[in-house]
């Protein structure tokens, strides 16, 4: 960016700041000013034009210090373009591309518009390949596409975060590029989530995007967009990218604070009328988009929106729901009752993700849907005291093992693979004399011994499976060529 003295020699136009609200500063002198374009202050401080008035221009500066009273301000000519870099990899950067870690500086190769129109209908191609999110309630029952925009919602602290997380880690190590926007958060959250990407070995995939509670509240406005920007990039040289914006119900609160400072219009719950549309325009930049003759690269978008005591009704929430693919709902319910993620079958949806399940997928999900329907209305039937029936029994000991498979730790992750090698297990009759917790105990078991290769050609054998029945034979097959009979009891 060039500097104030030669900004005013290029443009001959100057403004001064009359005065601000707030964040907000109100500037004459600006006849040429365009919505969004950028502007420097004499004291270095760069800003967005978010309104232009009939003799003012509304500003918003991306530091604390801003401009004072008088200050004179010069126009840019330009809209605010992200910086972006391969470089990014493995770093945390805020919204405007600066290095925020302790990493020493970037440098960055090219700039990406902040807010650019959305690939039109002609440049998207169908959804057809899956998004395996390393969690097995989600791939089997609530499957995502690669290009699919699937909203996660959920009260606080039910594992929303955990499970972006989970996925960024399986798809980075499946070769994606990841982006995780942190938007309105507190420091510690970030630095947990710098952490736990480390531990997992998958942060040098992965650029994270932080705009912390203590930032301008500009920066947590402009987080979202820089992220997409990132993942544009990637997306550009033939990369399938999956973004995380955790989250947007905060975007919304920040936004609407600098709306109500600007003294427009408030809506319902006083958010500004154009809250759709804001995010609306963040969400219809993902998708599977076509780059090149043949080619196609999909941008996944895992937008992340918080209820309040289970309510899905909140406004945000469901304007959300309007403009995505489906919802993973986070139930606190299941959270209380210990379950690891606490996600709701009955309330999640994929409107495109089923599109993309094999024969034996869909298979399998229809099975777990049949044993846990079966399993809940057992467990409402014990609740009376009475005399189960061997029928009843059943129904509760399977429901209470696939529970158990079901189960994850937050830095659990399950290729898709042995998913299926788990339910081939379950429905072959493997365990049927094991207790659930015995069931979880050769979970974790079972874990270990795949990623030490233990499991030779099978996992590779049973993604070309397409029916439950040549499933179950493959594995009681492999299980006894192998010696392992007395482990699972085939």
């Amino acid at each position: 960016m060039k500097s104030f003295q030669e900004l005013l020699k290029e443009n001959g136009e100057i403004g001064y700041v009359a005065y601000n609200t707030q964040s907000v500063f109100y500037v004459s002198g600006l006849p040429a000013a365009k919505l969004n374009e950028l502007v420097v202050s004499e004291e270095g401080s760069l800003g967005i034009i978010q309104a232009v008035l009939a003799e003012l221009v509304e500003v918003v500066f991306f530091s604390t210090s801003g401009a004072r009273h008088n200050s004179r301000v010069v126009r840019t000519n330009q809209t605010f373009s992200m910086p972006v870099s391969p470089n990014f990899l493995g770093r945390v950067v805020n919204p405007l591309g600066a290095s925020v870690d302790d990493k020493g500086p970037l440098k960055a190769e090219t700039t990406y518009p902040a807010d650019p129109k959305a690939p039109g209908i002609n440049a998207r191609s169908r959804i057809v390949e899956p998004l395996e999110t390393g969690v097995m309630p989600v791939d089997l029952q609530v499957p995502i596409g690669k290009g699919q925009r699937e909203l996660i919602l959920g009260d606080q602290k039910t594992g929303k975060t955990t499970f972006a997380l989970q996925a960024i880690a399986n798809q980075a190590r499946a070769g994606a590029i990841c982006v995780y926007a942190s938007i309105g958060k507190k420091r510690s959250d970030l630095q947990y989530v710098e952490t736990t990407l480390s531990q997992l070995e998958v942060l040098s995939s992965t650029v994270i995007v932080s705009a912390s509670a203590s930032d301008p509240t500009s920066l947590v406005y402009l987080a979202p967009f820089s992220a997409l920007s990132i993942a544009e990039f990637f997306r550009d040289q033939g990369r399938d990218v999956l973004v995380v914006l955790d989250d947007l119900t905060t975007h919304a609160k920040f936004y609407r604070e600098t709306s109500l400072l600007s003294r427009r219009t408030p809506g319902r719950q006083s958010y500004p009328g154009d809250i759709f549309h804001l995010h609306a325009r963040i969400v219809e930049r993902a998708g599977n988009i076509q780059i090149g003759t043949g080619k196609t690269a999909a941008i996944t978008l895992l937008p992340i929106a918080e209820t309040l005591e289970g309510d899905l009704t909140g406004y945000i929430q469901t304007n959300l729901m309007a403009m995505t693919d489906g919802h993973v709902f986070f139930d606190i319910s299941e959270m209380k009752k210990g379950r690891h993620p606490a996600v709701s079958f009955t309330l999640s949806v994929s409107r495109v993700g089923n599109q993309t399940k094999t024969p034996l997928e869909r298979e399998l999900s229809e099975l777990i849907t049949e044993k846990m329907t079966a399993y809940r209305k057992a467990e409402e039937v014990s609740r009376f005291g009475v005399e189960l029936t061997t029928q009843t029994l059943q129904a509760l000991d399977n429901g209470e093992k696939l529970i158990a498979l079901f189960d994850q730790e937050s830095q659990m992750v399950i290729p898709k693979e042995l998913q299926l090698i788990y339910l081939g297990l379950f429905f072959s009759g493997a365990w049927s004399q094991k207790s659930p917790k015995q069931v979880r105990v050769e979970k974790i078991r079972i874990l270990g011994e795949f990623y030490q290769g233990r499991f030779g050609e099978l996992p590779k054998l049973v993604k070309g499976i397409n029916s439950l029945k040549n499933l179950t034979k493959a594995i009681v097959q492999y299980t006894r060529s192998e010696e392992l009979v007395s482990k699972y009891e085939v």
